[in-house]
């Protein structure tokens, strides 16, 4: 006697698989973003990481986020977008404004279960030696747009650096600078751990030169402060520049 539950069960099967294929021809074959890792994630990381989320929950201040469905055979897996919130590296300014750990290691490291992240001491002197392999990236900068260093201004990035005088120093080395008296920021490679947050501070973007245009758009106090330099910078050099003045690319 035939199951009559046999043809609708084949059904419901065939529409599943067909539609989870259809939902994949939909998505991008080649991500082209920069996808920047959480600090420790190895070399193969996509090959150990089994999207739990456990990174995402024990980050204290979720800079980790999940790649949403346009980014294809890589969603579900954790990134960190330093223009949206930096990776603080578990650290908490007090009001000294002295940086002090707020775990042993760094968290996302701690509770990764596969190894994919592996864990770092939360120690300033460990994290700016971590191995090359196991950064979040590198910071860049761009002294052409860099308010410090065509207006004498700014240095937002050097005084918000969790490792500064290591990662970010006040001056290039072995370099003469004359007639300058404030900030030259340097990003150091070899100490830079890629964590963003000379990204995130940084004044020069793109919303700023554009809000002498538009009327809609709203500037904080922080912002109005740099405003008019900001628009110079940009119009000097060109509305194709990439911003922010600093900005972190993917290691090696």
């Amino acid at each position: 006697m035939r199951n009559p539950w046999s043809a609708d069960l084949t059904r419901r099967a065939f529409l599943r698989q067909t539609g989870v294929c259809g939902l994949l021809a939909l998505l991008p074959l080649n991500w082209r973003e920069t996808v920047l890792r959480p600090p420790g994630s190895v070399r193969d990381f996509l090959a150990r990481c089994i999207r739990c989320g456990k990174c995402l929950e024990a980050c204290p201040y979720d800079s980790i986020r999940f790649l949403d469905i346009t980014a294809g055979a890589l969603i579900h897996t954790p990134h960190i977008d330093p223009l949206r919130t930096p990776c603080y590296l578990c650290q908490q300014r007090g009001p000294d404004g002295k940086d002090r750990p707020i775990s042993r290691y760094l968290r996302c490291g701690e509770a990764c279960p596969t190894g994919a992240i592996r864990r770092i001491v939360n120690d300033k002197e460990v994290l700016a030696a971590v191995p090359e392999e196991m950064k979040i990236g590198v910071s860049v900068l761009d002294r052409r747009i860099c308010l410090a260093w065509q207006y004498d201004s700014c240095g937002e990035c050097y005084y918000n650096c969790p490792l500064k005088d290591k990662a970010l120093r006040d001056r290039p080395p072995r370099e003469v600078i004359t007639g300058a008296t404030g900030i030259r920021p340097y990003v150091d490679p070899g100490h830079c751990i890629g964590c963003g947050m000379c990204n995130y501070v940084c004044p020069v973007r793109r919303h700023i030169a554009e809000s002498v245009m538009k009327r809609e758009v709203r500037l904080s106090r922080f912002e109005q402060r740099y405003a008019a330099m900001v628009r110079n910078v940009i119009g000097r050099v060109g509305e194709d520049v990439k911003l922010p003045a600093v900005r972190v690319i993917m290691r090696p």
